[in-house]
């Protein structure tokens, strides 16, 4: 039973995949980098929102993420920051931001309605005093994509930011895009 559960879904991939947009190959890994007009992302602008400091327990990962965890703490402390902490909206905002570039097929920290990382991070309720987005796509594995931010000066930024005390990681496993977004809330 297991073994034609596995044909199927070998059979349907690539009408799945097809469905998912016509340059599926050819995006195979992208890291977003900030054009000479655009700022970075990044925001020290404190947000304004009433709602108390966001929750970090209860904060589920795929294997992927959790691997992602591991991998960029372990880098943090070598750089001497502190491990980031998982922030339930922070993990909520991730995993959406991926999900929505998979399904509108789009790249961008600004998504097709114009809202950027810190627009969303508002309508979550998220109130912080610094905040920054890392996006990515087509790497397969946590390690591929923080050796993918890790080669980007802007990315490298943010992860060995210790000004940055929370975060959260989205992975969309269909079609490995990748959004890492921080914060120091309050």
């Amino acid at each position: 039973m297991q073994r034609v559960a596995v044909s199927l879904a070998l059979l349907f991939l690539p009408a799945y995949l097809s469905c998912l947009g016509p340059d599926i190959q050819q995006r195979r890994v992208q890291i977003q980098e900030p054009g000479p007009d655009q700022p970075p992302h990044i925001s020290t602008e404190e947000s304004e929102n009433s709602d108390p400091r966001p929750p970090t327990a209860e904060v589920r990962l795929s294997f992927q993420e959790k691997q992602f965890v591991d991998l960029v703490n372990a880098h943090r402390q070598k750089v001497g920051c502190s491990p980031l902490k998982l922030n339930t909206k922070l993990q909520k905002l991730a995993e959406e931001h991926s999900r929505d570039m998979a399904v509108r097929d789009f790249f961008s920290h600004t998504n097709p309605d114009g809202e950027s990382p810190f627009d969303r991070m508002k309508n979550l309720g998220i109130r912080y005093s610094i905040a920054a987005e890392n996006i990515a796509y087509g790497q397969r594995s946590a390690r591929e994509v923080l050796q993918s931010w890790l080669s980007s000066s802007g990315h490298r930024r943010n992860i060995e930011n210790c000004r940055l005390k929370e975060h959260g990681i989205g992975h969309f496993l269909e079609t490995n895009h990748w959004t890492h977004v921080f914060a120091t809330t309050r």
